[in-house]
């Protein structure tokens, strides 16, 4: 049993410290959209996920002062809907963004507007 354990230990370090070959290049630090991590709800400063972005996995009664009034897109890697408001906690004009959502907030006339999310759809 012993024999075993450390021919099984020495394979495991063998495994370990052997060299790693990818057959995908490397594309370096991830860029626009692609930052958002899954599971978070994200929103950025800019069109296009460009700019600073925000990171969100809970409600949020009003966003951080310098990403307040700033949101241009958003991504949605939540997996569930979530809702964005124009006031402080919750309140104003809410939109639902769908569970999957990558994309700008222009075209909904809400360009530099969001100032609270939280999942969930808007309030009937």
């Amino acid at each position: 049993m012993t024999t075993s354990l450390a021919m099984a230990a020495g394979l495991t370090l063998a495994a370990l410290t052997a060299p790693v070959a990818s057959a995908a290049p490397s594309t370096g630090s991830a860029t626009g959209y692609d930052r958002c991590a899954s599971p978070n709800f994200c929103l950025f400063e800019n069109i296009d996920g460009q700019g600073r972005v925000i990171g969100l996995q809970g409600q949020r009664g009003t966003l951080p002062l310098d990403f307040d009034n700033i949101t241009s897109s958003i991504r949605n890697r939540s997996g569930q809907i979530w809702s964005v408001y124009t006031g402080t906690n919750f309140t104003g004009r809410c939109l639902p963004v769908s569970a999957t959502y990558t994309g700008n907030v222009t075209q909904y006339s809400l360009n530099d507007q969001i100032s609270s999310a939280r999942p969930g759809p808007c309030p009937a």
